[in-house]
Order: structure tokens, then C-alpha cells, then sequence
């Protein structure tokens, strides 16, 4: 992660620690408040923030980096259960994306033997996000 990525992460995270912390906050009914406990990179362009709470309870926010040219910006959102069974379901279809994409990068009389032939995802594949 760039140095300027991550400064706009670490000030991103704690504009959202002082968001939720509003006592007047729309469901902030047990007046709970907010503070980063941990920040940490999944990639170059994403990261977890791991809060505490007054009531001593955690949450879990999702960041995603959004390289705009002009306007880069942090986005997140708090995981919950289902968040994390529909992005399991994305990884695979990410994998047939792409595997379609592949061959549209060559004009249409090219050979392309890597893929000639492959009618199925190799297992070492279908097991990479397992994996990881």
C-alpha cells in the first residue's frame, strides 16, 4: 500500500470512528462510541478496521480504495454474515469473468494453446480461495 493510500486510510478510519460516535446518530440507541483498535491491509487498494466500543463490543468495517485520478477515496462498510457468503460467491464468479475476457485480447485467428482444450476450472483453482 502506497504511503499516501495509507495516511488517507488511517484518517478515513477515524472520521468513521467520530461518525459513529454521535450520540444523536440515527439507531445509535445504546449511545455507543467508536475507536479504531487496528487497521489492517488485505491488499493495495483494501483494508480492515477492527473498532471498539464503549459497551466493549467490536466491529468489523470493510475499506476499499477508489483510485479516482482527481478524487482518490476511501469507502467502507461493516461486515455482516451475509456480506461474506456473497463475496464468497463473487470470487467465483470473478474467475469465469476473467476466463472469458481471455481470449478476447487475441485476434480471432490466433492460436492460444494454454486455453485450447480447458472446458472446466482446474482444481488448483476451485481451491485458491480456500487456500488463502
Amino acid at each position: 500500500m502506497r504511503k499516501d493510500v495509507a495516511l488517507l486510510l488511517k484518517n478515513k478510519s477515524s472520521e468513521v470512528a467520530l461518525k459513529f460516535s454521535k450520540t444523536d446518530r440515527t439507531n445509535n440507541f445504546n449511545n455507543e462510541s467508536f475507536k479504531v483498535v487496528e487497521i489492517k491491509p488485505i491488499s493495495a487498494m483494501s483494508a480492515y478496521v477492527i473498532y471498539e466500543k464503549n459497551t466493549g463490543k467490536r466491529a468489523l468495517a470493510h475499506f476499499i480504495f477508489i483510485d479516482m485520478p482527481k478524487n482518490p477515496y476511501w469507502t467502507y462498510y461493516f461486515l455482516r454474515t451475509d456480506h461474506l457468503l456473497n463475496l464468497n460467491i463473487l470470487v467465483d464468479k470473478y474467475l469465469e469473468v476473467e476466463q472469458h475476457n481471455f481470449p478476447m485480447n487475441f485476434d480471432n485467428d490466433e492460436t492460444i494453446s494454454s486455453i485450447d482444450g480447458l472446458k472446466e476450472i482446474p482444481d488448483v483453482l476451485k481451491e485458491f480461495p480456500k487456500q488463502v
